[in-house]
């Protein structure tokens, strides 16, 4: 890397301040950003104060990258280890409406290569082709947190394209996990879980089995086309406005817990019905098994005269299935994070922590049990006519079975049967 000592930060074409290279990282509005009264970036970074340093400056850029086996492989490529020299290298098209790049460069025009799905299979299986030739030429810098490999593209009139630079996309494609021990098709694995979560109204993020690249592809909810601009929407997870990294999104390791994500989410404002949905999405998580349903697999954003929302769900799928993964749920519900041992006193203690009347929840409860199987066969009928024969296919119908031999078992231990 270059030596570089300032990043710049914007807001589509609108330079908000640096981000300084130091013993602690800096961040610094600029004074046209304050003088506009232009918002801050995360409240806890507040315009009333123009410089800031410490723990809320790291933790808000630091959760901006990829996580985990991904960020090792890019300190890898780029001989970096630092968030500040990440951010250089890929800060480009991040999740969020920031684009961050060297002092003194401005955001380019966008501008996007023509691929096919081929291409897209093509890049993940080998890292050749026309895809990895792009990105090396093009210098594509897009940073998307989450634990694998990802690739952000936009669809327009059903055709595909590579964003260049930094460029914005609108869909993020995530093939299988792979270096994980035991964990196989989860591609197939992700679709099904969201696709059986839209059908309970839920509020997810748009998903799709893409058969030639073997992926599951996910329609960005932070990103709006608006004829041939896209335009991209503030979002923040709930580890960055709770002031933890990333590496502290457990609640075993320190991270939020279920009561501090419900207190997060009323504190900035959510409506009642995103309240709701956060209780839905707890339910859900137990009944599908996705175990790993930590603090920055919720965020919030803020669509246009909307103010504050909960978004759509994302990152869902069943861990459960896998034997090498763990047991435990990300969250303690009623003081139990081992869902073999939950029962109905621990769902009355949850609403208890929450301050929501017992009724209200364990009806909540009910009736997530009951949608999903009412729904799930037909969302397993639907996927298995574009999922390939073979390992697909068995994740599919292995899926069905376990989801539903575990929604039932749960729904008699609540005593919702």
């Amino acid at each position: 890397m270059e030596e570089v000592k300032k990043l710049d930060v914007y807001r589509g074409n609108q330079f908000i301040g640096q981000l300084i290279n130091g013993n602690q990282l800096q961040f610094i509005y600029s004074d046209t950003w304050i003088n506009k009264k232009n918002t801050a970036i995360i409240p806890t970074l507040s315009t009333s104060k123009k410089e800031h340093i410490g723990e809320t400056v790291d933790s808000f850029f630091e959760n901006l990258l990829p996580e985990a086996g991904i960020r090792d492989l890019l300190k890898l490529k780029y001989q970096v280890s630092s968030t500040f020299g990440l951010l250089y290298e890929v800060g480009g098209d991040t999740a969020s409406d920031l684009t961050i790049l060297a002092e003194g460069k401005q955001p380019t025009k966008p501008e996007y290569q023509r691929i096919e799905w081929s291409d897209v299979f093509t890049s993940f299986k080998n890292q050749q082709g026309v895809i990895a030739t792009a990105m090396e030429k093009k210098n594509i810098r897009i940073s998307l947190a989450g634990a694998q490999r990802k690739m952000g593209i936009v669809i327009r009139n059903e055709k595909l394209f590579l964003p260049l630079g930094n460029s914005p996309s609108t869909y993020i494609i995530k093939p299988d996990i792979e270096r994980v021990e035991g964990v196989w098709a989860s591609a197939t694995n992700e679709a099904f879980v969201m696709k059986l979560a839209e059908s309970l109204d839920l509020g997810v993020a748009k998903t799709f089995f893409q058969p030639l690249a073997k992926a599951c592809v996910i329609e960005r909810y932070d990103r709006i086309q608006e004829d041939q601009m896209i335009r991209k929407i503030h979002q923040l997870d709930l580890c960055q406005l709770d002031g933890k990294t990333s590496n502290i999104k457990y609640e075993s390791d320190g991270g939020p817990s279920l009561k501090r994500c419900y207190e997060l989410l009323k504190e900035y404002g959510v409506p009642a019905k995103d309240l709701k949905r956060f209780i839905e999405w707890i339910f859900f998580n137990l009944y599908v098994g996705n175990y790993d349903s930590h603090a920055k697999n919720l965020s919030i954003y803020f669509p246009e005269q909307e103010g504050a929302r909960l978004t759509p769900f994302y990152d869902l799928l069943c861990t459960d299935i896998y034997p090498g993964l763990s047991r435990n749920f990300a969250f303690a519900i009623g003081g139990e994070n081992r869902p073999s041992h939950l029962e109905l006193m621990h769902l009355k203690l949850m609403a208890k922590e929450l301050l929501v009347k017992e009724n209200f929840v364990l009806e909540i409860g009910q009736k997530i049990s009951n949608q999903i199987l009412a729904s799930i066969e037909i969302i397993y009928e639907n996927l298995v006519t574009c999922v390939p024969k073979g390992g697909e296919l068995t994740m599919l119908e292995r899926l069905n079975e376990h989801i539903i031999k575990n929604t039932k078992k749960l729904q008699k231990r609540f005593n919702f049967v």
